[in-house]
Protein backbone atom coordinates (compact mmCIF):
# COMPACT_ATOMS: atom_id res chain seq x y z
CA UNK A 1 0.00 0.00 0.00
CA UNK A 2 2.56 2.47 0.86
CA UNK A 3 4.64 1.64 -3.04
CA UNK A 4 0.96 2.69 -4.46
CA UNK A 5 1.13 5.88 -2.46
CA UNK A 6 4.33 6.94 -3.25
CA UNK A 7 3.66 5.96 -7.22
CA UNK A 8 0.51 8.21 -7.13
CA UNK A 9 2.66 11.18 -5.69
CA UNK A 10 5.12 11.02 -8.74
CA UNK A 11 2.40 10.56 -11.62
CA UNK A 12 0.93 13.51 -9.69
CA UNK A 13 3.93 15.66 -9.54
CA UNK A 14 4.65 14.85 -13.43
CA UNK A 15 1.46 15.95 -14.62
CA UNK A 16 1.31 19.26 -12.96
CA UNK A 17 5.18 19.78 -13.54
CA UNK A 18 4.25 19.37 -17.49
CA UNK A 19 1.47 21.08 -17.28
CA UNK A 20 2.75 23.88 -15.62
CA UNK A 21 5.79 24.04 -18.46
CA UNK A 22 2.85 24.08 -21.42
CA UNK A 23 1.65 27.50 -20.13
CA UNK A 24 5.24 29.05 -19.34
CA UNK A 25 6.65 27.88 -22.51
CA UNK A 26 3.91 29.08 -24.62
CA UNK A 27 4.51 33.49 -24.67
CA UNK A 28 8.11 32.79 -25.68
CA UNK A 29 7.70 29.79 -27.93
CA UNK A 30 9.89 30.40 -30.85
CA UNK A 31 8.40 32.51 -33.63
CA UNK A 32 4.52 31.26 -32.75
CA UNK A 33 3.02 33.53 -34.74
CA UNK A 34 3.56 31.55 -37.53
CA UNK A 35 2.64 28.15 -38.38
CA UNK A 36 5.87 26.10 -39.82
CA UNK A 37 4.45 24.73 -42.58
CA UNK A 38 1.39 24.96 -44.79
CA UNK A 39 -0.15 21.85 -43.23
CA UNK A 40 -0.77 24.07 -40.33
CA UNK A 41 -3.04 26.41 -41.66
CA UNK A 42 -6.60 27.55 -40.60
CA UNK A 43 -9.70 26.44 -42.16
CA UNK A 44 -9.70 29.58 -43.93
CA UNK A 45 -6.54 29.34 -45.38
CA UNK A 46 -4.41 31.70 -43.03
CA UNK A 47 -1.25 30.48 -41.90
CA UNK A 48 -0.44 33.83 -39.52
CA UNK A 49 -1.93 32.83 -35.95
CA UNK A 50 -3.76 36.82 -35.73
CA UNK A 51 -6.80 38.29 -36.21
CA UNK A 52 -8.63 39.57 -39.43
CA UNK A 53 -8.45 43.44 -38.93
CA UNK A 54 -11.64 45.61 -38.90
CA UNK A 55 -12.13 48.13 -41.51
CA UNK A 56 -13.00 51.40 -40.43
CA UNK A 57 -13.35 53.71 -43.89
CA UNK A 58 -15.32 53.78 -46.01
CA UNK A 59 -18.54 52.78 -44.07
CA UNK A 60 -19.69 49.83 -44.99
CA UNK A 61 -22.22 50.42 -47.61
CA UNK A 62 -21.50 54.12 -48.17
CA UNK A 63 -22.46 56.18 -51.23
CA UNK A 64 -20.58 59.35 -52.61
CA UNK A 65 -17.13 58.10 -51.81
CA UNK A 66 -14.23 59.81 -53.34
CA UNK A 67 -12.62 58.76 -56.50
CA UNK A 68 -9.40 57.85 -54.81
CA UNK A 69 -10.39 56.92 -51.17
CA UNK A 70 -8.73 56.02 -48.63
CA UNK A 71 -9.10 53.06 -46.92
CA UNK A 72 -8.26 52.55 -43.41
CA UNK A 73 -8.68 49.60 -40.93
CA UNK A 74 -8.15 48.48 -37.13
CA UNK A 75 -4.92 46.22 -37.07
CA UNK A 76 -4.97 42.58 -36.50
CA UNK A 77 -3.52 41.20 -32.65
CA UNK A 78 -1.63 38.06 -32.00
CA UNK A 79 -3.17 34.92 -31.17
CA UNK A 80 0.30 34.90 -28.16
CA UNK A 81 0.92 37.72 -25.73
CA UNK A 82 4.84 36.77 -26.54
CA UNK A 83 4.15 38.04 -29.82
CA UNK A 84 3.57 41.56 -28.73
CA UNK A 85 6.83 42.81 -29.81
CA UNK A 86 6.41 41.95 -33.78
CA UNK A 87 3.34 43.50 -34.08
CA UNK A 88 4.89 46.60 -35.70
CA UNK A 89 6.94 44.21 -38.16
CA UNK A 90 3.10 43.02 -39.77
CA UNK A 91 2.18 44.35 -43.32
CA UNK A 92 -1.29 44.91 -44.49
CA UNK A 93 -3.19 43.61 -47.97
CA UNK A 94 -5.13 45.76 -49.30
CA UNK A 95 -7.50 44.46 -52.14
CA UNK A 96 -10.43 46.63 -54.17
CA UNK A 97 -12.62 44.46 -56.21
CA UNK A 98 -15.58 45.32 -58.63
CA UNK A 99 -18.43 43.41 -57.19
CA UNK A 100 -18.28 40.75 -59.42
CA UNK A 101 -14.89 40.11 -57.77
CA UNK A 102 -12.64 41.35 -60.49
CA UNK A 103 -9.22 43.23 -58.66
CA UNK A 104 -8.74 46.62 -59.25
CA UNK A 105 -6.36 47.72 -56.09
CA UNK A 106 -4.14 45.20 -54.66
CA UNK A 107 -1.60 46.78 -52.43
CA UNK A 108 0.50 45.78 -49.73
CA UNK A 109 1.62 48.12 -47.13
CA UNK A 110 3.38 48.68 -43.72
CA UNK A 111 1.42 48.80 -40.19
CA UNK A 112 0.86 52.43 -38.76
CA UNK A 113 -0.11 52.51 -35.30
CA UNK A 114 -3.03 51.11 -34.44
CA UNK A 115 -5.16 52.14 -37.13
CA UNK A 116 -2.85 51.44 -41.31
CA UNK A 117 -4.37 53.01 -44.55
CA UNK A 118 -3.47 52.34 -47.91
CA UNK A 119 -5.17 55.53 -49.98
CA UNK A 120 -6.20 54.33 -53.52
CA UNK A 121 -4.34 55.89 -56.72
CA UNK A 122 -6.26 58.20 -59.09
CA UNK A 123 -7.83 56.47 -61.69
CA UNK A 124 -8.05 53.76 -60.47
CA UNK A 125 -12.22 53.62 -60.09
CA UNK A 126 -14.67 54.92 -61.89
CA UNK A 127 -17.29 57.51 -61.11
CA UNK A 128 -20.81 56.46 -59.95
CA UNK A 129 -19.66 52.85 -59.24
CA UNK A 130 -19.89 49.99 -56.22
CA UNK A 131 -16.73 48.65 -55.05
CA UNK A 132 -15.84 45.65 -52.25
CA UNK A 133 -12.64 45.60 -50.31
CA UNK A 134 -11.34 43.53 -47.08
CA UNK A 135 -7.67 43.42 -45.54
CA UNK A 136 -5.29 40.89 -44.19
CA UNK A 137 -2.05 41.23 -42.03
CA UNK A 138 0.79 39.22 -43.29
CA UNK A 139 4.42 38.50 -42.52
CA UNK A 140 6.76 37.13 -44.74
CA UNK A 141 4.94 34.21 -47.09
CA UNK A 142 2.74 33.88 -44.27
CA UNK A 143 -0.96 35.14 -44.09
CA UNK A 144 -3.56 35.86 -41.76
CA UNK A 145 -7.32 35.55 -42.15
CA UNK A 146 -9.17 38.33 -44.64
CA UNK A 147 -11.43 41.03 -42.51
CA UNK A 148 -14.91 40.73 -43.56
CA UNK A 149 -15.85 42.70 -47.10
CA UNK A 150 -17.05 45.78 -47.00
CA UNK A 151 -18.53 48.21 -50.02
CA UNK A 152 -18.76 51.70 -51.34
CA UNK A 153 -20.14 53.33 -54.13
CA UNK A 154 -18.22 56.41 -55.73
CA UNK A 155 -19.47 59.87 -56.36
CA UNK A 156 -21.13 60.77 -59.30
CA UNK A 157 -20.10 64.51 -59.22
CA UNK A 158 -16.85 65.08 -61.08
CA UNK A 159 -15.80 61.96 -63.55
CA UNK A 160 -19.71 60.72 -63.42
CA UNK A 161 -21.50 64.50 -64.31
CA UNK A 162 -22.11 64.38 -68.05
CA UNK A 163 -21.46 67.53 -69.99
CA UNK A 164 -24.31 69.95 -70.57
CA UNK A 165 -24.46 74.07 -71.18
CA UNK A 166 -26.94 76.37 -70.18
CA UNK A 167 -27.58 80.33 -70.15
CA UNK A 168 -25.31 80.35 -67.09
CA UNK A 169 -22.96 77.10 -66.72
CA UNK A 170 -21.09 74.91 -69.14
CA UNK A 171 -19.80 71.91 -67.52
CA UNK A 172 -17.63 69.95 -70.19
CA UNK A 173 -16.48 66.88 -68.12
CA UNK A 174 -14.08 65.44 -70.95
CA UNK A 175 -12.86 62.26 -69.53
CA UNK A 176 -15.89 60.21 -71.06
CA UNK A 177 -14.24 60.95 -74.41
CA UNK A 178 -16.46 63.55 -75.69
CA UNK A 179 -16.87 67.15 -75.62
CA UNK A 180 -19.22 70.20 -76.06
CA UNK A 181 -16.76 72.15 -77.76
CA UNK A 182 -14.62 72.41 -80.41
CA UNK A 183 -11.85 70.46 -80.53
CA UNK A 184 -9.03 72.52 -82.87
CA UNK A 185 -4.73 72.26 -83.91
CA UNK A 186 -4.88 68.51 -83.51
CA UNK A 187 -6.67 68.56 -79.42
CA UNK A 188 -7.37 64.91 -78.56
CA UNK A 189 -9.59 63.24 -76.33
CA UNK A 190 -8.18 60.90 -73.98
CA UNK A 191 -11.02 58.53 -72.57
CA UNK A 192 -10.66 58.88 -68.78
CA UNK A 193 -7.76 61.79 -68.73
CA UNK A 194 -9.45 64.14 -70.76
CA UNK A 195 -8.42 66.66 -73.73
CA UNK A 196 -4.93 66.51 -74.81
CA UNK A 197 -3.36 69.50 -76.17
CA UNK A 198 -0.16 68.67 -78.37
CA UNK A 199 1.06 71.45 -79.79
CA UNK A 200 0.67 75.56 -79.43
CA UNK A 201 -2.19 75.85 -81.84
CA UNK A 202 -4.57 72.99 -80.10
CA UNK A 203 -7.46 74.08 -78.05
CA UNK A 204 -10.94 73.74 -77.63
CA UNK A 205 -13.36 76.45 -78.18
CA UNK A 206 -16.86 77.37 -76.55
CA UNK A 207 -19.41 79.69 -77.40
CA UNK A 208 -21.30 80.72 -74.41
CA UNK A 209 -25.18 81.04 -74.57
CA UNK A 210 -25.26 84.56 -72.96
CA UNK A 211 -22.56 86.81 -72.17
CA UNK A 212 -21.11 86.17 -68.26
CA UNK A 213 -20.52 89.59 -67.16
CA UNK A 214 -19.20 88.40 -64.10
CA UNK A 215 -18.04 84.66 -63.42
CA UNK A 216 -15.66 81.94 -62.82
CA UNK A 217 -13.56 79.68 -64.97
CA UNK A 218 -12.42 76.20 -63.43
CA UNK A 219 -10.55 73.00 -64.62
CA UNK A 220 -8.07 70.33 -63.95
CA UNK A 221 -4.89 70.34 -65.29
CA UNK A 222 -2.23 67.42 -65.72
CA UNK A 223 0.94 67.83 -67.53
CA UNK A 224 1.87 71.09 -66.13
CA UNK A 225 5.41 71.39 -65.41
CA UNK A 226 7.31 74.55 -64.13
CA UNK A 227 9.66 74.77 -67.49
CA UNK A 228 7.13 74.19 -70.57
CA UNK A 229 7.72 75.20 -73.93
CA UNK A 230 6.43 78.47 -75.55
CA UNK A 231 6.74 82.59 -74.43
CA UNK A 232 2.62 84.15 -73.10
CA UNK A 233 1.37 80.33 -73.76
CA UNK A 234 -2.32 80.46 -72.47
CA UNK A 235 -3.47 77.92 -69.97
CA UNK A 236 -7.39 79.04 -71.03
CA UNK A 237 -8.70 82.62 -72.26
CA UNK A 238 -11.75 84.39 -72.64
CA UNK A 239 -12.54 87.01 -75.99
CA UNK A 240 -15.45 88.62 -77.61
CA UNK A 241 -16.13 86.39 -81.13
CA UNK A 242 -13.30 84.76 -82.98
CA UNK A 243 -11.28 87.63 -84.46
CA UNK A 244 -7.59 88.11 -83.22
CA UNK A 245 -7.17 87.57 -79.67
CA UNK A 246 -4.30 90.07 -79.65
CA UNK A 247 -5.97 92.92 -80.08
CA UNK A 248 -9.97 91.49 -78.83
CA UNK A 249 -11.70 94.27 -76.97
CA UNK A 250 -12.53 92.05 -74.53
CA UNK A 251 -9.66 89.85 -74.18
CA UNK A 252 -9.02 87.94 -71.06
CA UNK A 253 -5.99 85.68 -70.71
CA UNK A 254 -4.76 83.41 -68.29
CA UNK A 255 -0.97 82.41 -69.26
CA UNK A 256 1.84 80.48 -68.09
CA UNK A 257 5.04 81.46 -69.27
CA UNK A 258 7.08 78.97 -71.18
CA UNK A 259 10.86 78.74 -71.23
CA UNK A 260 11.17 81.04 -74.10
CA UNK A 261 10.15 83.83 -72.20
CA UNK A 262 12.35 85.74 -69.37
CA UNK A 263 9.25 84.63 -66.73
CA UNK A 264 9.15 81.34 -67.37
CA UNK A 265 7.44 79.08 -64.84
CA UNK A 266 5.31 81.96 -63.78
CA UNK A 267 1.66 83.28 -63.78
CA UNK A 268 0.34 86.58 -65.43
CA UNK A 269 -3.37 87.75 -66.19
CA UNK A 270 -4.81 90.26 -68.56
CA UNK A 271 -8.42 91.56 -68.73
CA UNK A 272 -9.52 94.42 -71.21
CA UNK A 273 -13.05 95.84 -71.07
CA UNK A 274 -13.82 97.50 -74.50
CA UNK A 275 -11.02 99.04 -75.08
CA UNK A 276 -7.71 97.45 -76.24
CA UNK A 277 -5.20 100.58 -76.05
CA UNK A 278 -5.90 101.81 -73.16
CA UNK A 279 -8.75 99.73 -71.35
CA UNK A 280 -6.21 96.59 -70.29
CA UNK A 281 -5.46 95.78 -66.62
CA UNK A 282 -2.38 93.08 -65.64
CA UNK A 283 -1.47 91.27 -63.09
CA UNK A 284 2.02 90.88 -61.54
CA UNK A 285 4.01 88.13 -62.45
CA UNK A 286 2.94 85.38 -59.92
CA UNK A 287 5.85 82.60 -58.92
CA UNK A 288 4.14 79.41 -57.99
CA UNK A 289 5.42 76.61 -55.82
CA UNK A 290 7.35 74.12 -58.15
CA UNK A 291 5.13 72.49 -60.76
CA UNK A 292 5.14 68.81 -61.04
CA UNK A 293 3.74 67.36 -64.87
CA UNK A 294 2.58 64.13 -62.89
CA UNK A 295 0.52 65.88 -61.03
CA UNK A 296 -3.00 67.62 -61.33
CA UNK A 297 -3.64 71.06 -59.97
CA UNK A 298 -6.76 72.87 -60.15
CA UNK A 299 -7.22 76.22 -61.55
CA UNK A 300 -9.67 78.68 -60.79
CA UNK A 301 -10.23 82.36 -62.06
CA UNK A 302 -12.99 84.54 -61.13
CA UNK A 303 -14.29 88.03 -62.23
CA UNK A 304 -16.61 90.49 -60.53
CA UNK A 305 -17.23 93.67 -58.72
CA UNK A 306 -13.72 94.97 -60.85
CA UNK A 307 -11.69 92.21 -58.90
CA UNK A 308 -9.96 89.58 -60.79
CA UNK A 309 -9.11 86.58 -58.59
CA UNK A 310 -7.22 83.44 -58.88
CA UNK A 311 -5.98 80.60 -57.87
CA UNK A 312 -3.80 77.00 -58.10
CA UNK A 313 -4.34 74.25 -55.95
CA UNK A 314 -2.45 70.68 -55.86
CA UNK A 315 -5.02 67.95 -56.76
CA UNK A 316 -8.75 69.14 -55.94
CA UNK A 317 -10.31 72.11 -55.38
CA UNK A 318 -9.74 71.84 -52.14
CA UNK A 319 -6.24 70.61 -52.09
CA UNK A 320 -2.92 72.72 -51.03
CA UNK A 321 -2.51 76.56 -52.52
CA UNK A 322 0.08 76.57 -54.84
CA UNK A 323 -1.02 79.90 -56.30
CA UNK A 324 -2.87 82.92 -55.64
CA UNK A 325 -3.47 86.46 -56.36
CA UNK A 326 -6.11 89.32 -56.89
CA UNK A 327 -5.96 92.29 -58.65
CA UNK A 328 -8.75 95.07 -59.52
CA UNK A 329 -10.00 96.40 -62.80
CA UNK A 330 -12.25 99.44 -64.42
CA UNK A 331 -15.30 98.84 -66.43
CA UNK A 332 -17.80 95.76 -67.01
CA UNK A 333 -16.52 92.30 -68.58
CA UNK A 334 -19.10 92.17 -71.52
CA UNK A 335 -18.22 90.48 -74.58
CA UNK A 336 -20.45 89.41 -76.64
CA UNK A 337 -20.85 87.01 -78.20
CA UNK A 338 -18.69 85.48 -75.21
CA UNK A 339 -16.02 82.83 -76.62
CA UNK A 340 -14.33 80.50 -74.24
CA UNK A 341 -11.15 78.71 -74.89
CA UNK A 342 -9.24 75.75 -73.11
CA UNK A 343 -5.60 77.21 -74.30
CA UNK A 344 -5.75 79.64 -76.61
CA UNK A 345 -5.59 80.29 -80.21
CA UNK A 346 -2.47 81.25 -82.18
CA UNK A 347 -2.08 85.18 -81.82
CA UNK A 348 -0.37 87.44 -83.98
CA UNK A 349 2.60 87.11 -82.06
CA UNK A 350 2.72 83.60 -83.09
CA UNK A 351 2.33 79.89 -81.52
CA UNK A 352 4.82 80.40 -79.12
CA UNK A 353 2.03 83.00 -77.49
CA UNK A 354 -0.72 80.35 -78.00
CA UNK A 355 -1.33 76.89 -75.56
CA UNK A 356 0.56 75.77 -73.15
CA UNK A 357 1.57 72.32 -75.15
CA UNK A 358 1.75 69.20 -73.75
CA UNK A 359 -1.23 69.47 -71.05
CA UNK A 360 -4.05 67.16 -70.61
CA UNK A 361 -7.23 69.18 -68.82
CA UNK A 362 -10.33 67.90 -67.75
CA UNK A 363 -14.11 69.32 -66.00
CA UNK A 364 -13.84 72.19 -67.37
CA UNK A 365 -16.60 74.84 -65.82
CA UNK A 366 -17.79 78.04 -66.54
CA UNK A 367 -20.37 79.39 -64.99
CA UNK A 368 -21.90 83.00 -63.57
CA UNK A 369 -22.04 82.21 -59.41
CA UNK A 370 -22.74 78.13 -59.57
CA UNK A 371 -20.75 75.55 -57.53
CA UNK A 372 -17.56 73.39 -59.28
CA UNK A 373 -19.39 69.77 -59.64
CA UNK A 374 -15.75 68.64 -59.51
CA UNK A 375 -15.87 69.83 -56.17
CA UNK A 376 -18.55 67.70 -54.04
CA UNK A 377 -17.61 65.89 -50.59
CA UNK A 378 -14.40 68.13 -49.48
CA UNK A 379 -15.00 66.55 -46.46
CA UNK A 380 -14.05 63.01 -48.73
CA UNK A 381 -11.43 64.33 -51.02
CA UNK A 382 -9.34 66.14 -48.58
CA UNK A 383 -9.29 63.60 -46.02
CA UNK A 384 -6.59 63.20 -42.95
CA UNK A 385 -5.42 60.11 -41.42
CA UNK A 386 -3.65 56.63 -42.22
CA UNK A 387 -2.30 56.42 -45.68
CA UNK A 388 -2.27 60.09 -46.80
Amino acid sequence: MKKKIILFGIVTVTAVAVACGEKAATPVSPSPAVSSDTAAAAADGSTLKATAPAPQQPANGSTGASLAPNLVIANSTLTYLGDVSLVGTLQYRFVVETTGGASVHNVLTGAGAGLTGSKVPAGALQPDTTYRWRARAEMGSSVGPWSAFWTFTTAKSGGGLPSYQNATELWDNLTDGRTIGALVGGAQLVPGKGVYLPAFESHVTYTLQSTLTSGSIECLIENLSSDTNGGKTKVFSSQQGYSDITDNPYRFTIEKRGDDHPDSGKYRLRIITGNATSGFYDSDRIQPSSLVGSKVYYHRVSWANNVVNFVVREGSATGPQVASYAFSYQGTYRPSPHVVHIGAPVPRGGPLDATVPGIIVRYFYVSQGGSYPGFTLPSVLGLNGPGQ
